[in-house]
């Protein structure tokens, strides 16, 4: 028996994309600042272009960038995997990134699939409170970001900038509160004219410290439009089991004037997940959103209602897991 096992696995080709790393164990990190980590995939296959199609996460706190998306056999493309360790609770932790590529062969395209793996055990001493940050209305908004430093010399918060122009931010001073610990204060503030929609921004907590030179706080702003429509839940989640391999949810969209809403079209920018709609106009109308996948992962989907402004969308997040499957 243990012999046919060994044959058989000797006959299964060698998988063409191959690291020479593909678990990196980083041990004991202090969170806050990036994880960065390198994986070079060199394509091992004898013959053939290798196409990588997508590099996945589970974890919106993962960043990717490759260097080279097709290669030919002998050849070596970098991908580099940033953790917003911010963002990660204390403890172990473990990220995955799923690279898919296809290969070239004169039977036609051979799909394949490289799963990698970083871990660490991440502890804080400097906390940022909250570490990420979301932002839905439909005017203006303030939030405080709070800056903790256990350490016996405290960093400073010297600049503070947002990847948006409606989205300030603002470090007050550092202060010793009656309990005897210092803090600084930084001031998010979203402004009324802030276009209507979805969008990810981010605020970058500059420092004069070696350790800790920035912090990335991302920021979700749902800005609504005045008296624009409602969607209820404003984020669908779900979890997915071996039982239950698809999942459905409802999203109920209505004006808070009472103005029927009539969909005109739902695009999702994953095929794991699709929505189905009524085509008539009613006061409340009802999205059904159903996700089937074996992996976790997050979506967006994208709504277009009629007698609104072109190109206004409706933008609902969608994020599931997985449980009871193999990663």
């Amino acid at each position: 028996m243990y012999a046919l096992v060994a044959l058989l696995a000797a006959a299964q080709p060698a998988p063409a994309l191959h690291t020479p790393t593909p678990v990196a164990a980083r041990g004991d990190v202090k969170a806050g600042p990036p994880l960065v980590q390198a994986f070079d995939l060199t394509h091992r296959g004898a013959a053939g272009k290798l196409t990588i199609l997508k590099v996945e996460a589970g974890c919106g706190c993962v960043r990717r960038g490759l260097s080279a998306e097709a290669l030919q056999p002998g050849e070596t493309a970098r991908l580099a995997v940033e953790i917003n360790t911010l963002t990660q609770p204390d403890g172990p932790n473990r990220w995955q990134v799923a690279v898919g590529y296809q290969v070239d062969t004169p039977g036609g395209p051979q799909p394949g699939e490289l799963v990698l793996t970083l871990t660490a055990n991440l502890s804080r001493e400097v906390v940022v409170s909250p570490p990420q940050v979301a932002f839905s209305t439909a005017g203006g908004a303030t939030q405080a970001l709070t800056i903790t430093d256990s350490r016996p010399t405290p960093l400073t918060v010297l600049r503070a900038a947002s990847s948006s122009p409606h989205l300030t931010a603002t470090a007050a001073p550092p202060a010793v509160g009656a309990d005897g610990v210092r803090r600084q204060t930084v001031t998010l503030t979203l402004t009324a004219d802030a276009p209507a929609g979805e969008r990810e921004e981010t605020v970058v907590l500059q420092t004069g410290d070696a350790a800790y030179p920035e912090f990335r706080v991302p920021v979700r702003v749902r800005k609504r439009a005045a008296a624009g429509v409602v969607a209820s839940p404003e984020a669908v989640a779900v979890r997915l089991t071996a039982a239950t391999p698809e999942v459905s949810a409802l999203v109920q969209l209505r004006s808070p004037d009472g103005t029927p809403i009539r969909v005109l079209g739902v695009v999702s920018d994953s095929p794991e997940v699709t929505a189905r709609w009524p085509d008539a106009a009613a006061p409340v109308t009802a999205v059904r959103v159903t996700v089937a996948a074996t992996r976790p992962g997050a979506a967006r989907l994208r709504m277009r209602l009629a007698d609104r402004p072109p190109g206004e969308e409706l933008v609902i997040p969608v994020t599931w897991t997985v449980t009871g499957r193999s990663p």
